[in-house]
This record gives structure tokens, sequence and C-alpha cells, in this order.
């Protein structure tokens, strides 16, 4: 190494041709282009820094893998070629050597590098796949590349991660979702001062139910927070006062200030009726969920998909086998059922009532119908920020109906009455 970073290279000049670009880029000033430029700009820069991602990951890859690595390294006084980039750039070492450790795992997966390179599979895409990649379930996965790759090429990143969780449920067994579930629990520390720290495991269903009844008390402290003089708290600090508010709640009186069900479950006609043929003959095989068919549908109803034997897990092995014990069971769990009807296009068969506002019941399925997204493309918005809204304003004689409604975050809805008015 010189004073000055590690010596220039023979190798560097189309290195250096991509530097020469982006001063090129960087040279224009955005306050100089339209918005369609900036907006062309900005998707085709993100497209160039999934390359660029794409191609530091197998550099590092390479890096480390060199046979002659070690020696070279070692020269340097150092022990990685992940080390050597922190130490040159400042960046995170962690995060490069997460990077290398993904370029070495492409090695092994030729589609996906393939993807990558092209701009398709961002680091974060690459980072979901590789979860996936397990020894029972490497042949698999490796065979399911191009349609993996067709999930992030054709859909936005929630979307793709919901595909991700359909192909790990339809290559889960039940065996394993029963041991996910009995992992469930909750450790602490009381420390001297008499604080506690503590972590806790809970399976998918039981996630989903604390999360609603967090995430309802948190949108509730906000709006309170708001509304007053003093400063919003942070979400980390709200999260733990909505956890103790409604512990201390829920001992103390008869309900909380969660107002909606736990747990809303989204299960296809095709699905419980497997269900049920498997509480009766537990040998009748798992009929695989389909995110497009809405028979085949198995999610919760923001739209992230469940295994169904997290829906029944441990009655498909009780002595009493009626569909009576499990009706039983269902209407414990859940609470209650709603018979929702789609077309094939997933679109909910129209009900309509007079009422100036959406009632539960619609809202529930039109957040069904859009998998609790917000109807803006590109939008991310929190489940607690979701609202119906009129396509047709009210006020312009739109009916409140399942046609006319639609799902919008706050900002968004808001946003749409500033556009009418």
């Amino acid at each position: 190494m010189t004073d000055g970073g590690l010596p220039p290279q023979p190798h560097s000049a189309n290195l250096t041709l991509i530097e020469t670009a982006l001063d090129a880029v960087l040279a224009t000033e955005p306050a100089c282009l339209s918005v369609a430029e900036l907006l062309d700009r900005a998707c085709r820069l993100q497209r160039v820094s999934a390359r660029i991602d794409a191609a530091r990951a197998a550099t590092l890859a390479a890096a480390d893998s060199a046979s002659e690595a070690p020696g070279v390294l070692r020269e340097l006084g150092f022990r990685t070629a992940s080390q050597v980039v922190a130490a040159e750039t400042g960046a995170p070492a962690r995060e490069i050597h997460s990077t290398a450790r993904t370029g070495q795992w492409l090695d092994q997966f030729p589609v996906f590098a393939q993807a990558a390179a092209e701009g398709v599979l961002t680091l974060r895409h690459l980072r979901e796949l590789k979860s996936l990649d397990k020894p029972d379930r490497r042949v698999a996965l490796v065979a399911s590349q191009h349609e993996l790759v067709a999930a992030a090429r054709d859909h936005d990143f929630v979307e793709f991660t919901n595909r991700v969780t359909v192909w790990l449920i339809n290559h889960t067994t039940s065996d394993e979702v029963t041991e996910q579930v009995n992992e469930t629990s909750c450790t602490w520390n009381t420390n001297t001062d008499g604080s506690i720290d503590g972590r806790f495991h809970l399976d998918p269903l039981s996630a989903v139910a604390v999360g609603t009844a967090l995430g309802d008390e948190m949108q509730r402290l906000f709006r309170q927070q708001s509304e007053g003089d003093s400063k919003a708290d942070s979400p980390n600090r709200r999260r733990g006062q909505a956890l103790v508010g409604l512990v201390v709640g829920g001992a103390e009186a008869p309900g909380s200030a969660t107002t909606t069900p736990l747990v809303n479950l989204v299960i296809g006609q095709k699905i419980l009726e497997n269900l049920l043929e498997r509480f009766v003959d537990s040998d009748t095989p798992l009929v695989a969920i389909d995110r497009d068919d809405p028979d085949y549908r198995c999610e919760r109803i923001d739209g992230t998909p469940i295994h169904p034997d997290e829906f029944a897990d441990g009655k498909l092995e009780v002595d009493v086998r009626s569909t009576t014990t499990l009706w039983q069971f269902v209407a414990t769990a859940v609470s209650e059922f709603e018979r929702i009807v789609l077309d094939e296009k997933s679109r909910v068969i129209d009900m309509s009532v007079k009422a100036r506002g959406f009632p539960p019941w619609m809202k529930r399925a039109l957040l069904i119908e859009a998998r609790a997204r917000c109807r803006i493309r590109g939008c991310d918005a929190l489940y607690h920020w979701l609202q119906v809204d009129h396509v047709e304003p009210h006020s312009k004689g739109g009916p409140t109906s399942l046609a006319n409604g639609q799902i919008l975050c706050d900002p968004d809805n808001k946003w749409k009455r500033d556009l009418v008015a």
C-alpha cells in the first residue's frame, strides 16, 4: 500500500470510464432538469446502482476466494478483502462482508447472478433469496431461479417478498411449522434499577396478533401526541409505551385500545377444503397455495402469505376428527367467519350501503382485495395508516359501496382530497 491508499492498477480504465460518466451526471444540476427528466434519472441510477452492487459482490467474493489471496492480504496487513475495502473507503465492514458473502453464494445460482448483473435483483432481493437456501431446499431453489427472478422483475419489492414467502411455504413441511410454533418464547432480565431487558420469539399468527394490537395502540398514541404541543416520540419508544398500555389495560379492565380483530385470515375455498380433508385424514397431501388464484389464497389480511398449518397447528392431531371440532376451534381462534366472494381478478363482488362511512366489514373486504396495500403504486405505507376512500367523492354523489371503495394511506388520501378540492 502507499500513503495515498492502494496503488493504481492497469485494469482500472473501465472503472475510470464509469467514474467519468458519473461525474458528468453529477455535473448536471438537478434544478436544471424537468420533473420527468429527474424521475427518469432517478430510476436509471437505481438500476445502475443495483448492477454496481452485483459487480461489487462478485469482485469481493473473487478476491476472498483467489488462491493467492491469503499471501497478498497478509502482505497488506489484512485478513480479508472486505477489511481492505472498509479501511480504504470508510464503508461499514459488516456491510461489505455481507456483500462478499452474497457474492460467494451467487456462484451457486447462475440465474440469480445474471439477473443481479442486469439490475433486476438488488442486494435486498438477493438477501431475501439467500434466506431461502437450506440444505433440504437447495435443489428446489436452484430449479426455481427463473420463477423467483420473474417475481422480482414483474412486481414491487413488497409483492416480491410475499411471493418469496409463498415459495417458502410451499416448500415447508408441517413438522417445520410445528417446530416454529413450539419455539414461541419470551425471556427477560431484571436490571439492578428495576428496568427490564428482554427478547421474544413468536410464531407468525401470534406475531400478527401482537403486531396488530401494538400497531393500533401506537397509532392512537401518535395521534394523541400530534394533537398536543409536545414533540412526538420515536417509533421504538411508542412501541414500548403501547406494549405497557395494552398489558396493563388488559389486566385492569375488559377490552383494550384495540378495536379490530387481532387476527384476520384470508383462506381460499380450495385451501379450506383441503384443510378440512386433512383434519379428517392426516395422510391427505397439502395443496400448494397460489398467489394468483383466489381459491388457493392463504394469507393475512395485509397479503402476507401464511402456511395453512399455521391456521390450525396441533388441531390436525386431535382424536375426535370432526368438522364440528374444527369449526369450534376456528370460532375460538379467529372470532368469526366472513364469506367474501372474489372473481377471477380478485375483485370483491359488489355490495352497497347508504351510510356515509364505510362499515368495518366493508373495509375488511377492501383490505382483502387490495392485500392491505395503498392503491398508489410505489407506496409502502404501514397497515395502520390505511383508510377506505370513495373513488367518486361522497360529496359528489359517490355511493358507499365496494365498487366505489379503494384503499389509500392517510397521506395519499389527504393528497387526493386536496386535488379534488
